[in-house]
């Protein structure tokens, strides 16, 4: 079995009806029916079945014990962060980065910015996935030799714009904006700003102008955006915390349950739990009663850095749009 958030995934999914597309099978192949190759696909709230005595003996888990519907690891996380109101947004900060959030209507993006994903709550869940966030961080301070705790002390201490210095960081290629041949550039160097803390400043600007990207594009398409709730390594640095809320000028929130992935396959379960046993109630009333933020880690825009940022930002975008020819090809 299959819930509609995972499947989603496949490509093979009308996300709009929930049910797998059978123009896209038809695509695939003509002459068969190929959705009986396809799991079955069932509610997010859904049970697949029970651990079987076989499963049980080998992980020792208890035999007969309830399986969820399970789902894809941001859909988890969505629902870990409590990220299933409309309007909710959720950055996870780690090697690639990801920008989704809770929509009680599909949204397509006709730019391809965005994928069109369910969410495994029943509703759906736009997401913006870049390959490269905290990447251009790690390479900095792997060339420079220096520690986390120092690249943020130094970094801080930089103006926003990192005094002219742009990274553009494609490194392993970007999916978003679609350059498959992008590859990391450090640009606007004088001999006055070629210095290391104006590259570990860039590094971390360049990762949230990413995100920056699918944030526009969510705005494009009427998402009403409130917050930002962030998970990831990035979201330890108070530096970088304050910079995503300047940055895409929103309040940015922290769980307190830092695996947010896993709690929020624990609450699916509970979830699907309660329904077998006939105590049927929506994961929103779950997830107001068992996700909480840190009341410690609350970042507020500040009105001067956001308008400082805008004007790296379309610094940054002229740089990626002026790559165009050479990365997409």
């Amino acid at each position: 079995t299959m819930e509609c958030g995972d499947a989603s995934g496949t490509a093979l999914l009308d996300i709009k009806n929930r049910t797998w597309s059978k123009k896209l099978l038809k695509c695939i192949d003509s002459q068969r029916d190929l959705s009986k190759c396809l799991p079955r696909l069932i509610q997010s709230d859904d049970i697949a079945g029970h651990v079987t005595k076989k499963a049980a003996n080998l992980f020792g888990i208890p035999e007969g014990a309830l399986v969820s519907s399970g789902g894809g690891d941001n859909m988890q996380c969505a629902i870990g962060t409590g990220t299933v109101t409309n309007g909710v947004l959720i950055a996870s900060l780690g090697t690639s980065g990801t920008l989704c959030g809770s929509s009680n209507k599909p949204i397509v993006d006709p730019e391809g910015n965005l994928a069109a994903f369910c969410s495994s709550t029943g509703s759906w869940l736009p997401l913006l996935c870049t390959m490269n966030c905290t990447v251009s961080i790690e390479l900095a301070r792997k060339l420079f030799n220096i520690s986390l705790d120092e690249f943020n002390q130094i970094s801080a201490k930089v103006p926003i714009g990192s005094n002219g210095v742009v990274i553009v960081p494609f490194f392993n290629g970007e999916r978003t904006p679609n350059y498959p041949n992008g590859k990391g550039c450090i640009c606007g160097l004088t001999p006055d700003n070629m210095k290391a803390e104006n590259i570990y400043r860039a590094s971390m600007e360049a990762a949230i102008f990413g995100l920056k990207l699918g944030l526009n594009s969510f705005m494009k398409l009427g998402f009403d955006a409130k917050e930002i709730r962030l998970v990831g390594g990035g979201s330890k640095s108070k530096l970088w915390s304050q910079m995503v809320a300047d940055v895409c000028n929103l309040p940015t929130v922290s769980p307190d349950v830092p695996e947010a992935a896993a709690f929020g396959a624990a609450l699916q379960a509970y979830w699907a739990l309660l329904k077998s046993q006939g105590k049927g109630t929506s994961i929103e009333e779950i997830t107001h009663e068992h996700v909480k933020t840190n009341s410690n880690a609350v970042y507020n825009p500040i009105s001067e850095n956001v308008v400082d940022y805008d004007l790296a930002y379309q610094k940054y975008l002229r740089y990626v749009e002026n790559f165009k020819p050479i990365f997409s090809a």
